[in-house]
């Protein structure tokens, strides 16, 4: 996080607003508390994170921990998935829930979330996944591709 005066902000604006791709700027003020200037989508990406870990962490804990039990009864959605596809988006979710939530960093978080649940959506609508393709150990030549 950048550190700025209110006074350097009011004098040079576009020089202190210039420090805002690279994340928040505290403004520092004699006479109140610090101000902190950061971009609307940084806003948004906390606000959703911290509901989403609060709403995580709930449902966990009142299923005494079992993180797959948690989510089922958080997104209906969740039916989509086979019991190993469940586990491993659970697995997902626990490690980074309780990492966001520990580091204030909740964009990794609610990608796979959003992923997850996008491919809930692909297998309600009758996609389902295929088995990997198994490609021959060495280049094998064919006459006509």
């Amino acid at each position: 996080m950048s550190t700025a005066t209110f006074t350097d902000l009011l004098r040079k604006p576009k020089e202190v607003l210039a420090h805002i791709d690279q994340g928040q700027v505290r403004i520092t003020r004699r006479d109140g508390d610090d101000l902190v200037i950061l971009r609307g989508h940084d806003l948004d990406v906390l606000e959703k994170g911290v509901a989403l870990s609060s709403r995580l962490i709930r449902a966990i804990g009142r299923n005494k921990g079992d993180v797959a039990a948690a989510l089922s009864d958080l997104f209906a959605w969740t039916g989509e998935f086979s019991p190993g596809e469940l586990r491993a988006y659970a697995a997902e979710i626990e490690q980074l829930v309780y990492a966001a939530s520990e580091m204030g960093t909740f964009e990794r978080l609610l990608r796979a979330q959003q992923e997850w649940k996008e491919t809930a959506v692909v297998y309600a609508m009758g996609m389902k996944p295929v088995d990997p393709l198994e490609l021959p150990a060495a280049p094998v030549r064919v006459d006509r591709p």
